[in-house]
């Protein structure tokens, strides 16, 4: 009987010792919240860490958390965080290292490989792509370098990235690997009641996003106030007072003491406000593999949304529901063309859902990333 019982207790010790330590960066809980928390989960053959730039009060159950402030404009006090980081880094000893957007990345890639960490630096849509302007992509290359330089292995979501970075000489191909982007495809896919608050005789037009100029929020207020009347416009998503490019609280308080918009703020369950939707807008600017789109199609939703790279991929150009990057005269058209035609949104919102239940489940993500770990780690 003793010698079983520490025959188990040597096995469960081996375990233990063979669980890999790892780390995730982000710059806000929001980050980890919403993008990560189901990986986090996951993948619990893995002793995960959360470094946030900010509280995360509601970490899953088990999940540690480290809070190293970090502001997402480039500022003096990044030389702190730095040096926090790589302290911590170097006490906690950490397999992996995982950052995610960019500040976290920027700052958090070399404190992990200084650190003697793997270090893999997650791309959740390049700075550096076509169609942005000469000094933005030359800026977007330039960061982009500096994070891959300093990446053991860079991890991208969108097929389109992982072409167009090794062709720009930011990152050879030999060091890329496709993970992809995906959802909690039964959470999103299961009937939910609607808000009856927004539930009128008007159809509703919803935006899920961050209130920042990056997301096209000014594109989507444009839209509201040519066609006001003919639909309830809805925004969903938190404030960003520390984006440079984030929309003032005038701007927002102009739009709707106007009546064109209903601004909601964030909230934990997007769910409701989808099932209420009959169309979502999206006229991002820049995306990896939007996460707001892919909600909306698998809830059974038509989304209108700018032709860039990664929203391509989640909504097919084929369905016509794509419009030119910018051109907020389409945008509004093509709104304004479902407006009219509830059967035809309908169909195209079967399409929209058909086409993510077959390509973005997380499940897909969780198993590439397992895959990753196993290949790059360095295990005790």
């Amino acid at each position: 009987m003793v010698s079983r019982t520490r025959t188990r207790a040597r096995h469960g010790s081996q375990e233990a010792r063979a669980k890999l330590k790892g780390c995730r960066v982000v710059t806000t809980s929001m980050t980890a919240r919403l993008l990560i928390r189901n990986q986090l989960q996951s993948l619990d053959e893995v002793d995960w860490t959360v470094v946030s730039g900010d509280s995360y009060n509601d970490p899953p159950e088990g999940i540690k958390v480290e809070v190293v402030p970090i502001r997402r404009e480039f500022a003096a006090s990044d030389l702190v965080a730095f040096v926090r980081l790589l302290r911590f880094f170097r006490s906690a000893r950490f397999d992996v290292v995982q950052t995610h957007t960019p500040k976290a990345s920027f700052l958090g890639l070399p404190a992990a490989r200084l650190s003697g960490s793997v270090a893999i630096y997650t791309i959740h849509g390049s700075l550096f792509f076509a169609g942005n302007g000469r000094l933005a992509n030359a800026l977007g290359w330039m960061f982009e370098k500096w994070c891959s330089s300093w990446a053991t292995q860079v991890v991208v979501q969108s097929r389109q990235d992982e072409k167009a970075l090794p062709r720009a000489l930011i990152c050879s191909a030999r060091k890329l690997s496709y993970v992809g982007n995906g959802i909690d495809l039964d959470r999103f896919t299961q009937p939910v009641a609607p808000l009856k608050p927004l539930e009128n005789e008007r159809p509703v037009v919803l935006m899920v996003s961050r209130l920042v100029r990056e997301k096209g929020c000014v594109d989507f207020l444009r839209v509201a106030h040519t066609l006001a009347g003919r639909a309830e416009f809805v925004h969903v998503g938190p404030f960003e007072h520390d984006q440079s490019d984030a929309l003032s609280e005038s701007e927002v308080a102009a739009a709707q003491n106007e009546g064109t918009v209903n601004f909601i703020g964030g909230v934990d369950d997007v769910r409701p406000y989808l099932a209420a939707a009959d169309l979502v807008v999206l006229p991002s600017y820049r995306e990896g593999i939007p996460r707001a789109a892919m909600e909306a199609a698998a809830s059974g939703r038509a989304v209108v949304a700018y032709d860039i790279r990664g929203v391509r991929e989640v909504i097919q150009p084929e369905t016509g529901l794509l419009v030119p990057r910018g051109d907020t005269v389409a945008l509004e058209k093509k709104v304004a063309s479902l407006l009219d035609d509830p059967e035809g949104r309908e169909e195209l919102g079967r399409r929209c859902r058909a086409h993510v239940i077959d390509g973005f489940s997380e499940d897909a993500v969780v198993a590439r990333l397992r895959t990753l770990y196993a290949r790059v780690a360095r295990h005790p």
